[in-house]
């Protein structure tokens, strides 16, 4: 049986997974048909649940979070998985991604944020378009526990 982890526990376990991993899987609905779209972009999860990811705008990920913004965001340690199959952890995030304007007092200080991770990130970040993932819920999963380790967000502003 999996030890209960409190919910700082769990995110700061994210957090540090996110920070080893430079790319992450992005899902959305397609904005033509409503069929599910993923594709793997440059990030950073924040220590509040948040990810932070870039696009320029006329990419089929743009387009479908324009038109559905409910996204869901997969990071995880699959490298490992060739060496040590109990160390392959992964975290979900369910939640509404949203374009940060550059005009807004917020857009600097996320974008120097995504820079500290990756300066190719942020580049092209500001030549397209910053995305911020405000969480829904955030689920981690280690190695081969039943249990899944869930923050929900609902009523709750990240900021």
């Amino acid at each position: 049986m999996s030890e209960q982890l409190t919910r700082e526990e769990i995110l700061e376990q994210a957090y540090r997974l996110g920070l080893d991993q430079l790319g992450g899987t992005l899902a959305t609905t397609h904005a033509e048909d409503g069929t599910p779209y993923v594709t793997f972009v440059l990030f950073h999860l924040r220590p509040n649940g948040e990810v932070l990811f870039g696009s320029g705008t006329r990419p089929q990920h743009t387009r479908n979070i324009r038109a559905t913004p409910e996204v869901s965001f997969l990071v995880d340690n699959r490298e490992v998985i060739r060496s040590d199959w109990t160390a392959f952890n992964r975290v979900v995030i369910e939640g509404r991604a949203e374009e940060v304007a550059r005009e807004s007092e917020m857009y600097t200080p996320l974008l120097q944020e995504l820079e500290s991770k990756n300066k190719m990130a942020a580049v092209f970040t500001d030549r397209g378009i910053l995305f911020r993932i405000r969480p829904r819920r955030l689920i981690l999963m280690r190695g081969f526990e039943a249990a899944r380790h869930i923050v929900d967000f609902e009523g709750e502003d990240a900021d």
